[in-house]
């Protein structure tokens, strides 16, 4: 590469196919990148009636089909052999940058001897946003509903951080061959996986960005997000028995003790009205702490969203996600210490 020549970014993005959400925010996106060298590699399960005219009007757009490879990890690793970049960028498809994307995530790689970079992914801000959204993201943004990993949701202080989603993940090329790629065996957790993979192993080093930000859509109805952060917990609850350091945290723990907390609750309640001890009412002092913290996020989200409905709703949806989130931590240990890979 000749001195002062632009590095070439690869921008990833796996789908089952090409939809809204890429088709009218996230292409439209790279047309105010002010980092021009880029290309952008879209890879649906088959060709679809939009390739030729998507092609037409983006010059710098690779469509490439993968058929019966569905995982999107096993998409990603496809994506990074057809990569003509020595940059990486991973994105989501309802996922759109923000015009210094790209721009920031060099200047990042420039200042600071990192091997990857990320960003958080903040809500659009949209007004066609429903409700659900809203609630979602004011669960993820909240200390309550995220813990000490908020800032992967909202721009924060910079850190170096040990695991990160690949919504927003940007690596060189060459680290990420170095670390074999994504690991096939897990969806979600893969891109845990994969930081483990360069932090602990390759002792390199992932910086958090603030600048390097994007805009993310969040779920928008009540099954798919349980779901999913259903999904979240049972593969943390397996990598945490599979000793993994970015997973062996007190944090990813307190959901599962919150749930046992809550069962063994349920039964002193029964017996509540037939024993009644001091250590009856102390055991309630959680359950009243829990209770302020939910009235916390009430008045939060009364004054940021400016919404009703939304305010009292969302501490009841943050308490089904934590209690979800716990059991299937349970279920993902209980196979983890079992199985190291096909934990399915």
């Amino acid at each position: 590469m000749k001195k002062g020549e632009k590095i070439v970014v690869s921008v990833i993005i796996p789908v089952k196919e090409i939809g809204y959400y890429l088709l009218h925010e996230n292409l439209p996106s790279f047309l105010e990148q002010t980092y021009k060298k880029f290309e952008v590699l879209v890879l649906p399960n088959d060709h679809t009636q939009y390739d030729i005219s998507l092609l037409k009007k983006y010059a710098w757009l690779r469509i490439i089909p993968t058929g019966k490879i569905t995982r999107p990890a096993a998409k990603r690793d496809i994506g990074v052999r057809n990569a003509r970049g020595t940059i990486i960028a991973f994105l989501d498809d309802d996922a759109y940058a923000s015009p210094l994307w790209l721009e920031q995530a060099m200047n990042a790689f420039k200042k600071n001897k990192v091997a990857a970079v990320c960003g958080p992914g903040i809500i659009p801000a949209d007004n066609r946003i429903n409700v659900w959204e809203h609630i979602f993201d004011e669960i993820l943004v909240s200390w309550i509903g995220s813990g000490s990993y908020t800032y992967r949701f909202t721009p924060e202080k910079e850190r170096l951080v040990d695991d990160y989603p690949s919504m927003n993940f940007i690596i060189k090329k060459a680290t990420f061959r170095k670390a074999g790629g994504f690991n096939m065996e897990f969806w979600p957790g893969e891109d845990s996986k994969l930081c483990e993979t360069i932090v602990y192993k390759l002792k390199e080093k992932i910086l958090y960005n603030p600048s390097v930000l994007i805009y993310h859509h969040r779920r928008n109805d009540l099954k798919d997000f349980l779901v999913q952060h259903g999904n979240y917990g049972f593969h943390r609850g397996a990598f945490f028995a599979h000793g993994d350091k970015n997973s062996k945290r007190i944090i990813y723990i307190i959901p599962t003790l919150f749930t046992i907390y809550i069962f063994f609750l349920i039964l002193i309640f029964f017996s509540f009205f037939f024993f009644h001890t001091p250590f009856s009412y102390a055991f309630l002092l959680p359950l009243s702490i829990y209770a302020i913290c939910a009235a916390y996020i009430v008045f939060r989200s009364m004054i940021y969203r400016h919404n009703m409905l939304l305010s009292f709703i969302t501490p009841f949806i943050l308490f089904l996600n934590h209690v979800y989130y716990g059991i299937r931590f349970i279920e993902g240990y209980s196979r983890g210490i079992v199985k190291k890979k096909s934990i399915y």
